[in-house]
């Protein structure tokens, strides 16, 4: 199903529900922000080292517009290249990142072997249109950070009683409402989980598995 998550300045998702996220769509993760220095992007297959980049630049984030996606797959691999947000650039200049939660569908053949690749790759060419939910959910952040939710935002509370935007909450083990409900997560700060990487190592800079993809 995966899930994408936006959230703009001074919001964040509790660890709790990163921790669930990422439980329920478990084949990849990624995540784009906007900061002064522009529009950058952490994508990982392991779900685990995302987590950490997460962890490690919590404040970072924090002060920061962005899109996390969580995925779990369908059709594609588990590989770098199908792990959302992917880049998109279209006529009209604009450039940025943008994730997808469900199958498209009418693109589960094409280009690439990922449905949400092929429909995304219609999008920016002007031959699909995404706003009408017959492909799924579309979130995307442009190269300014404005972040635009071409179908689907649910908004939920986060991080100390912030809101954040989810595309489903079907991952929350706490909403007892049907799929399709918005839910009121708790906004307190649980204990960090194990992420397989001591934070302590890492610099200010995104680590722990390198420095992150910056407009590519």
């Amino acid at each position: 199903m995966c899930v994408i998550i936006t959230a703009d300045r001074g919001a964040m998702p509790t660890i709790s529900q990163l921790v669930q996220m990422s439980e329920t769509n478990p084949d990849g993760a990624g995540i784009a922000w906007h900061d002064k220095d522009g529009l950058h992007r952490y994508r990982n297959p392991d779900n685990r080292q995302t987590l950490a980049v997460i962890l490690a630049n919590w404040d970072k984030f924090a002060a920061s517009p962005f899109l996390l996606h969580f995925r779990l797959a369908t059709h594609g691999a588990v590989k770098t290249e199908n792990t959302h947000p992917f880049r998109y650039r279209l006529s009209n200049g604009e450039t940025g990142y943008i994730a997808h939660n469900g199958i498209a569908h009418r693109y589960t053949h094409g280009r690439y072997k990922s449905d949400s690749r092929n429909a995304i790759l219609a999008w920016q060419t002007g031959q699909a249109d995404l706003t009408d939910g017959t492909q799924g959910k579309f979130a995307k952040i442009d190269q300014d950070g404005r972040i635009e939710w071409l179908h689907g935002a649910e908004p939920i509370q986060g991080e100390n009683q912030t809101t954040i935007t989810v595309s489903n909450t079907i991952w929350d083990a706490t909403d007892t409402t049907s799929p399709d409900t918005t839910s009121t997560t708790s906004g307190t700060k649980p204990t960090k989980p194990d992420t397989t990487t001591d934070r302590r190592n890492c610099s200010t800079e995104l680590c722990p598995t390198g420095h992150p993809t910056t407009g590519r």
